[in-house]
């Protein structure tokens, strides 16, 4: 277990490495995350809740699977996650300055419920993903911000990037044609 307070916080939760049997935790936070964000039907999310348990457990169990998770716990009690970090390793070209392995990462599903929030929670889940990121020897990591996210993103180091455009195509539900 892994944990990092921001400055001036004592913090009351650990945080660690997923593995499939967290699955219900990790579909439970991406459901959470949704909801919030795009739809609150109830009968929705509880099947986007189970899709997502599924992919968790199915993918969490390759032996060399394409994304990494990691969940953060009040101290003491596994019961219940209080926040949740998915890192997306994405086979890459090569580019002409970066010499490292030729993977790309990308930042998916940070969420924290609301009553854990301001305890550095999405902080200390991101210090140990990009910990990750390092010892792998990627120097390019991503991530798509929310305007709640993006204030700590940029106090990691993040920067926006202005040449990025993304196609939400047919059936997305975040665009009609």
């Amino acid at each position: 277990m892994h944990e990092r307070p921001p400055e001036g916080l004592v913090a009351t939760f650990v945080v660690r490495r997923a593995s499939a049997v967290d699955a219900e935790h990790l579909g439970a936070m991406r459901a959470a995350s949704h909801a919030e964000r795009y739809d609150n039907d109830p009968r929705r999310e509880a099947e986007f809740r189970a899709a997502c348990q599924e992919f968790f457990a199915r993918e969490l169990t390759r032996p060399d699977p394409f994304l990494r998770s990691w969940l953060a716990f009040e101290a003491g009690d596994s019961g219940r996650a209080l926040g949740s970090a998915t890192l997306s390793l994405v086979p890459t070209l090569p580019r002409m300055r970066d010499a490292g392995p030729l993977l790309d990462a990308r930042v998916r599903s940070v969420y924290v419920v609301p009553e854990a929030r301001r305890r550095g929670v999405a902080r200390s889940l991101m210090l140990v993903l990009m910990d990750d990121v390092r010892a792998l020897g990627i120097n390019r990591l991503t991530l798509g911000a929310s305007s709640m996210g993006r204030p700590l993103y940029e106090l990691l180091g993040f920067v926006p990037k202005s040449d990025e455009m993304v196609f939400e195509g047919p059936g997305s539900g975040l665009t009609s044609f």
